[in-house]
């Protein structure tokens, strides 16, 4: 896959970050007034933080991220009540094309990520944006776990809560900062960040990365291209401006995934997809390969006494494929090779006005504004017949247009303190427009064009698969109280509502348009009943910190009105998506941290949650699934996560142990994932003040166990399996990553 680039200029290219930019650029940090990002503990408890919300400093995070150092997901599962799968060691691949995280059982609904930079939607889904930042360019991150306050949960949806990376500012000195890594399955890493230090008013510095392997199971590859620089100006008290751009490449072979039976069987542990180009399940038709280009900058002004004005631009270009085998279950005849073309902007601005109406009080109105291009929905894929000389064009799967989304939301947010008491109060409201969608006949003439363009012209429109402009509005309130009974021990209470939307309608109407046709039912009848998913977040809890050990317990309880999930509909004989479902999720969550000597540190977190449906799922008029009481797909009702490590000047060492337990594939729960116990090592030496030596060993058991599920009540995998004929509930699975090793040596001048 990589024939396209020397090997010799793919190594050299990040050396050459190693020249400072002249005239480089002034270290100031962003304006982020409520973040605490400590030097050494995860787990350290603000005793008066006003969101339930977990923070990683820099050097935590990026052991946790592992050796490829890209993935925010995997720098955050061991936080509470986070369930991150992944079927490689480096948490980058995706199964059903979404994220492979759930926070509290919940995952992210629609075309975005759960993260956002410096609390901008930057990035998108789906596609192959999520993991453009070097783990290295990033300063801390915070995870907010249920309702989030209004400013920090900006996005397409919020359902989860919401990772907040905050990026890492220039640096105020001259600093060189390099990583090369390297490990099993020929897996190697570079990394080089220049600082260029402080001329001025200015500071910047200029970091790329290189990343390359082979998949630990099957023929396929991964490749993985990185640059990012920063530019501060620093006005000092009355203005300052952050700009930061970047380009990340991203191409690999994808993980073979199995229904519930296959997968269940461990001897497919090592199985993957064939080595022959003449079969439909060959490793190079599984793939996905895409580019991303984007900006975003933080510009801030004093407008008066107590007075600040902040507006964070930002934009993202993202262009690439997605290819996977389409293999029909019961005809062979009509699998294909499916080309999903992506092309998608995201243009967005957050504005803000921060009011220091006292020492202690604080109003911040603002407006964000996003202008974004689908997909999703879906809307451009071509089919390929698999012949014996290779693949040939043989029509579009999928042939549409869809105007970009549209998405307008004031909020207003109060944080004050008062002797022992913090209050943060907020409302944000939402308006939502969905842009038109225009189908096209994709039949005769169009069939033989493989230019979208020329299709779309011969084609003409498909009115009955088309939709006008939808247009959704929700309000989402806040409140986070923390009262501090002593300086040791505070009591709190966060209430607030979280909203989402799943776009992944129009596939599954395009896959079964014969017999929707028939029925005389349209796409627009189907578009205009959907409605947005809420949840009603409520937690209340305990916070105790001393200088050696602090605990944190927190109940949560949460209600789900107008939760999707997919349906069968016998009336029609299809199916599809559908807001039909009302979900209950209540639980605990106990964390905590214990500093045994100054050397020895014990962190650990258990999380304990029930999410289930209220009532049977409705499969159309007259008939139902028996869902209530049901466990809610991949959800696991119990984890543990237990970290030991040892520190001292000159070397270090760590052990963590992660128990997801057993949970489920579809809404019935008779798909069930067995519970598992993964292990992780990680070991570092000084062996001078510039330079350290790492050693990780990921899995260290060799632990064989299903990672990754595509459950099909809330992602696009059942799209696959009402195309390919598939009778089951149509989840996909994916294995967890064996034992993994990696060597790495970092030097900082």
């Amino acid at each position: 896959m990589n024939a396209h680039t020397p090997r010799p200029l793919r190594l050299c290219l990040p050396l050459c970050l190693l020249v400072p930019t002249a005239n480089a650029l002034a270290e100031i940090t962003p304006e982020l007034p409520l973040v605490t990002v400590t030097a050494e503990d995860i787990a350290q408890i603000d005793l008066d933080t006003t969101a339930t919300v977990t923070r990683f400093d820099a050097q935590t995070l990026r052991t946790a991220a592992g050796a490829a150092a890209s993935s925010p997901f995997q720098a955050v599962a061991a936080a509470p009540s986070v369930n991150f799968q992944s079927a490689d060691p480096h948490g980058l691949t995706e199964v059903g094309f979404h994220e492979t995280i759930k926070i509290r059982g919940v995952a992210q609904t629609g075309p975005a990520s759960s993260r956002n930079i410096d609390a901008l939607p930057i990035t998108v889904n789906p596609g192959g944006s999520k993991g453009i930042l070097d783990m290295e360019n990033v300063a801390a991150i915070e995870l907010y776990r249920g309702a989030a306050p209004v400013d920090q949960s900006l996005g397409f949806s919020n359902l989860p809560g919401k990772i907040n990376l905050i990026t890492r500012a220039p640096a105020s000195e001259l600093a060189t900062e390099v990583q090369f890594e390297g490990g099993s399955d020929d897996f190697r890493r570079v990394f080089i960040r220049q600082d260029s230090g402080r001329y001025g008013i200015l500071s910047g510095f200029l970091s790329g990365s290189f990343t390359s392997g082979h998949n630990w199971k099957g023929e396929g590859e991964f490749e993985r291209q990185n640059v990012f620089a920063g530019l501060a100006l620093d006005g000092g008290a009355a203005w300052g401006a952050e700009l930061y751009a970047g380009y990340n490449h991203d191409e690999r072979e994808t993980y073979r995934f199995f229904n519930h039976t296959l997968a269940s069987d461990f001897a497919n542990y090592r199985r993957d997809w064939s080595s022959n180009p003449a079969k439909i399940d060959y490793y190079g038709y599984n793939r996905q390969t895409f580019t991303d280009r984007f900006v975003y900058a933080n510009l801030h002004a004093r407008l008066a006494e107590g007075v600040e004005l902040a507006i964070k631009p930002y934009y993202l270009s993202e262009s690439g494929d997605y290819w996977f085998s389409s293999i029909n279950a019961t005809d062979a005849t009509k699998s294909r090779v499916i080309d999903w073309m992506i092309e998608h902007d995201n243009l967005g601005v957050l504005t803000r006005l921060d009011w220091q109406l006292s020492a202690n009080q604080r109003l911040t109105p603002g407006l964000w504004l996003q202008r974004q291009e689908p997909p999703g929905p879906p809307s451009t894929q071509k089919k390929y017949r698999v012949t014996p000389t290779g693949l040939v064009f043989d029509g579009w799967q999928m042939l549409a247009d869809n105007d970009p989304h549209r998405l307008i939301s004031p909020f207003l947010s109060y944080l004050g303190t008062f002797d022992q008491l913090s209050i943060e109060a907020g409302l944000r409201y939402v308006d939502l427009r969905l842009g038109a969608l225009t189908a096209y006949n994709a039949s005769g003439a169009a069939a033989k064009l493989s230019d979208v363009e020329a299709a779309r012209a011969v084609g003409g429109v498909d009115a009955l698969a088309s939709a006008d402009a939808k247009t959704l509005t929700e309000w989402l309130p806040y409140l986070g109280l923390t009262w501090r009974l002593n300086p040791t021990t505070s009591l709190f209470t966060r209430i607030g509502r979280s909203y989402g939307l799943d776009v992944n309608l129009f596939p599954y109407y395009t896959a079964q348009r014969t017999q929707f046709a028939a029925k005389g039912v349209s796409f627009q009848s189907l578009w205009d009943r959907l409605e947005l998913e809420t949840a009603d977040n409520l937690d209340l809890g305990l916070t105790y910190a001393r200088d050696d050990w602090s605990l944190g317990l927190t109940g949560f309880y949460a209600q789900h009105a107008n939760k999707q999930s997919t349906i069968y509909d016998p009336s029609i004989g299809v199916r599809y998506p559908w807001n039909v479902a009302d979900a209950e999720r209540y639980g605990l969550e106990l964390e905590g941290r214990w500093r045994i000597t100054p050397t020895w540190t014990l962190t650990g977190n258990y999380t304990w949650n029930r999410f289930s449906y209220l009532d049977d799922l409705a499969l159309s008029a007259s008939g139902a699934i028996g869902t209530k009481g049901k466990q809610v797909v991949d959800t696991p009702e119990h984890m543990l996560k237990l970290g030991l490590r040892y520190e001292q000047a000159a070397w270090g060492a760590g052990v963590e142990a992660r128990y997801i337990g057993a949970r489920y594939g579809d809404v019935l729960n008779a798909e069930r994932v067995r519970s598992v116990i993964v292990v992780d090592a990680s070991a570092r030496y000084r062996l001078s003040q510039a330079f350290n030596l790492t050693l990780t060993v990921q899995n260290l058991f060799d632990e064989e166990y299903i990672g990754p599920v595509s459950a099909a009540d809330d992602a696009i995998a059942n799209y696959t399996a009402a195309l390919n004929g598939v009778s089951g509930n149509g989840s996909s699975y994916q294995y967890g990553a064996p034992r993994t090793l990696y060597l790495g040596l970092s030097a900082d001048f």
